[in-house]
């Protein structure tokens, strides 16, 4: 896991100087501690920062050149079956002067050519310069685990695993207002877009070919077509089992301490179950909020860590902790990202990195098996009862009682609210719906220049592709995956892990295990009152009954006791009017958003504060470096 950095010039001129490289490798200092290293050649520079895990040796620092000196790697990942490529490749005559994962890459490239990339069984943002050629190759993971962002301006390519780092190499654009409104909406930006106009992301499972000529963008992987390449097994639960499970025993592979996340949902526990099996001294780790019991889940996690028999330890949080970590996380964000459960997650990376350098998740579980209130909710709404109908006429209703998160009762009125505006639509509009963080309609209000509303409504059918892509709810769910899964749940991994140099591994979302549920049909995985059916199916004999059919809680944070509490000082140093409007928002919106947080009904206020909050700090930051 590392960082890199880079580019190509299109034009004649000479490549971007040390200097500049140097500042953007500076910018992502954080990802890789452990070495930093920079090649140039021809019209490429190429840069990274290592955080060693495989073969922690100077064997394996990067720029890495092969031993013919044509070709050179910059790779930020892990493939998990690198052991087995090795193996292959040696039969064939090969030899490595390595033991990592990189040098078996960068060899099958040298091999195989792009078609390489279908090999690899893991995550990776990548860049392989070809110096006979002059030639440059980037490409990012199947599903995004790894970010890389990308621009083309005045004839030079340019490429960074974060935005700071990619406008230290020059990249540069106003904030696009279109993306300010997605952000104000979903609370985060999606792919391929980005705050700033010119700047891209590159999206899961593309690639960039770059040469003399320019720039060409091209899919290498489509997960609809793997899925229909995927046989569906006569026993799907053992193939499952037999799948996570070798998922979880590669993903164990490592040179430095290894643990695991464990919230006490299924997701993760049933991961830390696994690695029980194959690593006996296992260490898992979670969190808990000392003073809001409302949104603590540490109990189950213990009881889950006394069952399987792990070392485990609990990081118990107060309010006062939050509060004093907030400024620290506000200034790790590089890209306007308001996923509130991105503190708890930033808090729990940083305490575990004291323990261990990798740790495995239950990330990507939800959105591949249908693990979130919103699948039910589309299984009633698809096909509604006398009750959904009833929930849906009470529309009105519900409009007028309070809603928020912060106890059980507003938590539920809130979700019938929600449930009553997406029965409106189509099955595209019930999606967006669903994924939006915008019940009160904060986000139009906020800007107070004129966006297009046919470029977002382009942007919004892009989100919700894979609806019509695969029938019923799998297109649901696919579209959770190429959205959701990749620019919100991936992204606060990426952000809140890296940011304190550890490592974190997903075995849910091995090639293998996705395209198997993909190629299940969906009653597989989810029926009514019933979310991961075929997980809870397979992996429930190694878990404690309560945890098995225990309803899934999220990882939340009592945002609005904070903000009206110990961050109120900072609330009110950041939410300025002279702040404000210099960064492009609305004063009266903004002030109507704070008075409802203060209110008895806040609704979704505490959320919109966040997201003010964290695009304040960005422009401030990004203003700062700029001027």
């Amino acid at each position: 896991m590392c960082g890199i950095a880079g580019s190509y010039h299109l034009g004649p001129d000479l490549p971007l100087t040390d200097d500049r490289i140097t500042a953007a490798l500076q910018c992502i200092a954080h990802r890789g501690p452990d070495a930093e290293g920079v090649y140039r050649k021809g019209r490429v520079v190429l840069g990274h920062r290592r955080l060693s895990i495989i073969d922690t040796s100077a064997a394996g620092h990067q720029p890495f050149t092969d031993e013919g000196g044509r070709y050179t790697i910059v790779f930020n990942g892990e493939v998990f079956n690198f052991q087995e490529l090795r193996a292959r490749l040696e039969g064939e005559g090969h030899t490595f002067r390595s033991h990592t994962d990189t040098e078996v890459v960068l060899r099958l490239y040298t091999v195989m050519g792009e078609a390489f990339l279908d090999e690899l069984n893991g995550f990776f943002a990548l860049a392989i310069h070809d110096a006979q050629d002059d030639h440059l190759l980037v490409a990012r993971d199947r599903f995004g685990v790894k970010p890389l962002l990308w621009s083309e301006q005045a004839g030079i390519l340019r490429f960074a695993s974060e935005l700071r780092a990619l406008q230290a190499l020059g990249a540069h654009g106003e904030p696009d207002p279109e993306s300010l409104h997605q952000y104000f909406t979903y609370h985060y930006i999606p792919a391929p877009h980005t705050i700033l106009r010119g700047v891209q992301k590159l999206e899961p499972g593309e690639l960039l070919r770059v040469n003399a000529g320019g720039v060409q963008r091209a899919r290498w992987y489509d997960l609809v077509e793997a899925a229909k390449r995927t046989a569906s097994p006569p026993d799907p639960v053992a193939r499952l089992r037999a799948l996570l499970d070798d998922a979880v025993q590669l993903r164990l592979i490592s040179d430095v301490p290894i643990g695991t996340f464990l919230s006490g949902g299924l997701d993760s526990s049933i991961i830390s179950a696994l690695a029980k099996r194959h690593k006996a001294d296992l260490r898992t780790f979670s969190i808990g909020y000392a003073d809001d019991p409302f949104f603590d889940e540490s109990a189950h996690a213990e009881a889950v860590a006394r069952h399987i028999g792990s070392e485990h330890t609990t990081f118990k949080l107060t309010r006062k902790q939050l509060a004093e970590a907030y400024p620290d996380f506000l200034s790790a964000i590089d890209e306007p990202f308001a996923d509130s459960s991105a503190l708890p997650s930033y808090l729990l990376c940083r305490a575990t990195r004291q323990h261990v350098t990798v740790a495995l998740s239950g990330d990507g579980a939800d959105e591949v098996f249908g693990g979130y209130r919103k699948h039910q909710a589309e299984l009633r709404l698809a096909m509604p009862g006398a009750l959904e109908r009833a929930v849906a006429a009470l529309g009105p209703l519900w409009r007028t009682l309070p809603r928020s998160r912060n106890n059980r009762l507003t938590d539920t009125f809130r979700k019938l609210d929600r449930f009553a505006q997406a029965a409106q639509g189509s099955a595209e509009e019930r999606w967006l719906s669903l994924a939006s963080f915008d019940a009160d309609g904060d986000a139009p209000t906020l800007l107070p220049g004129a966006t297009s509303p046919t470029l977002l409504a382009g942007r919004d059918r892009h989100m919700a592709r894979g609806i019509g892509q695969l029938p019923g709810l799998n297109g649901h769910l696919l579209a959770d995956v190429h959205t959701v899964l990749a620019n919100d749940m991936l992204h606060k991994v990426d952000l809140t892990s890296m940011a304190h140099a550890l490592e974190v591994r997903t075995p849910f979302l091995d090639r293998r295990v996705v395209e198997l549920a993909f190629a299940l049909p969906a009653d597989r995985k989810v029926r009514r009152g019933e979310g991961k059916a075929i997980l809870r199916e397979a992996f429930g004999d190694m878990l404690p009954a309560g945890i098995v059919g225990r309803r899934k809680q999220g990882f939340e944070v009592p945002l609005r006791d904070l903000f009206l509490g110990p961050l109120r000082p900072l609330m009110d140093g950041m939410l300025t009017r002279e702040q404000v409007t210099a960064a492009g928002l609305n004063w009266e919106a903004v002030q109507a958003v704070r008075t409802r947080l203060a209110s008895a009904r806040p609704g979704q206020a505490q959320a919109t504060v966040h997201a003010l909050l964290v695009y304040l700090s960005w422009w401030r930051h990004t203003a700062d470096r700029t001027s």
